[in-house]
């Protein structure tokens, strides 16, 4: 499933669940893979995406510093809380495997 996909599954998903702020930046990802794709007349590819998602995050990221240093700690709670859900799948952390004891150094 390509990424653009899985926003529209989010989308579907925040809808019924009637999350209207995860709905609104899921909405605005959308937006920006849409404009990006009709700038090169073409779909972007899974690295294109995942670089235009950290673009969107440097931005907010930005946006965050320059509302703290402007005392808006609201609009820059709101931006951090944008950021939350915009980090690229390349950047979330994965699960990490259990780690099993080897045979070798099992006790018998």
């Amino acid at each position: 499933m390509t990424l653009a996909e899985q926003i529209q599954t989010d989308i579907v998903v925040a809808m019924k669940a009637r999350d209207d702020f995860k709905l609104s930046v899921l909405r605005m990802v959308k937006s920006a893979i849409q404009l990006k794709e009709v700038e090169k007349l073409r779909k972007l590819d899974e690295p294109e995406s995942i670089q235009l998602l950290q673009t969107i995050l440097k931005q907010r990221r930005e946006s965050i510093d320059q509302f703290t240093k402007g005392n808006r700690p609201e609009l820059a709670e709101k931006e951090s809380k944008e950021a939350a859900l915009i980090v690229p799948p390349s950047t979330r952390p994965s699960p990490k495997p259990a780690r099993t004891r080897s045979s070798r150094w099992a006790l018998s």
